[in-house]
């Protein structure tokens, strides 16, 4: 079995990836270290798990360990928890290399440094697995609570050809070979949607902003606005810097209800502010680290431009 997931993976999922997919928000806005944080983070990702894995199938959980050397802002990075709760299940395990390439400058030639792992496969029905341990066990690595899992791990379904990869507290992956495999996950969960990749991903499955792009004028000026407007703010982007950030849309009053209906399904929240002859005014808002708020803006001129609107701006005041 072990050799078949080996094989399966290098074939399909070329380090662990693929073009398509979908990446999901899980602790934010909460604090880190918050009780409301983790508890969040174990919600959704509990959530998207049992969406995509039925209790009667059958997946292979791929655990990758580089090793007992503790990071220096985490600690021990292979704690044993893991493999606690995989022991009533054999566990096929591996040492495995990787390839990093790096340059010397004095030199002038391209190093190659060689990485071990280990990996370790268990194979079981979703129902023997105590999934929900695990995902609370990796939420809680980077956020100092225990009992925690400090390894990468897999969730691999040969049958429909997907990847399930929780990362951290941040957010989770979803790596597909079908795109109507994703499709549900993608469109129920769309308010999770990280939004540094919301316009990639919408144009992987053909909806949302797909086909809409600033040009490179259009995005130079909108960054330099929003980098005076943070100046002016003096807030330091390099500690908590989290807002509650709020974009002004003007929409032609006969397509507002049809963007503020988009906009509903994403993770901002639209209100109707004035309405007069022409335009509706929309206040769309999120409450997210203000040094992201390019990523915002640019959502928010695409979902403009999408509805011959104009965009106007934004404003924020700290969230805590």
């Amino acid at each position: 079995m072990r050799n078949d997931i080996l094989a399966y993976l290098e074939e399909n999922f070329p380090d662990m990836q693929s073009e398509l997919y979908v990446r999901f928000e899980l602790g934010a806005p909460f604090k880190n270290g918050s009780k409301e944080r983790i508890q969040q983070v174990v919600t959704r990702v509990t959530a998207l798990f049992e969406e995509l894995f039925a209790p009667e199938e059958t997946v292979s959980l791929f655990v990758k360990e580089y090793g007992q050397d503790p990071d220096i802002m985490f600690g021990n990075t292979a704690p044993q928890y893991v493999w606690e709760l995989l022991g009533e299940h054999p566990i096929e395990k591996e040492v495995l290399c990787e390839i990093d390439e790096d340059y010397d400058e004095e030199t002038r030639q391209r190093i190659e440094e060689k990485h071990e792992f280990t990996v370790g496969i268990v194979t079981a029905q979703v129902k023997e697995i105590p999934y929900k341990e695990i995902l609370e066990g990796i939420g809680n690595y980077e956020q100092g609570r225990e009992p925690s899992i400090g390894q990468q791990v897999y969730i691999i379904h040969p049958e429909k050809n997907i990847v399930f990869h929780m990362y951290d507290d941040r957010g989770c992956d979803v790596f597909g070979l079908q795109r109507e495999r994703l499709l549900p996950v993608y469109r129920k969960f769309s308010r999770w949607i990280l939004d540094y990749n919301r316009i990639e991903i919408d144009s992987v499955f053909g909806e949302g902003l797909s086909g809409y792009r600033e040009n490179e004028e259009e995005r130079v000026a909108r960054i330099r606005k929003n980098a005076i407007q943070v100046d002016k703010m003096g807030i330091d982007l390099y500690v908590d810097n989290t807002c509650q950030i709020t974009h002004s849309l003007y929409i032609p009053n006969d397509l507002a209800a049809a963007c503020f209906d988009e906009i509903e399904t994403t993770g901002f929240t639209p209100v109707i502010d004035s309405e007069d002859d022409r335009n509706t005014t929309l206040k769309v808002s999120k409450t997210e680290a203000l040094a992201i708020v390019d990523y915002q803006s640019e959502l928010m001129a695409l979902y403009s431009e999408k509805y011959n609107g104009t965009y106007a701006g934004w404003t924020a005041v700290r969230a805590y």
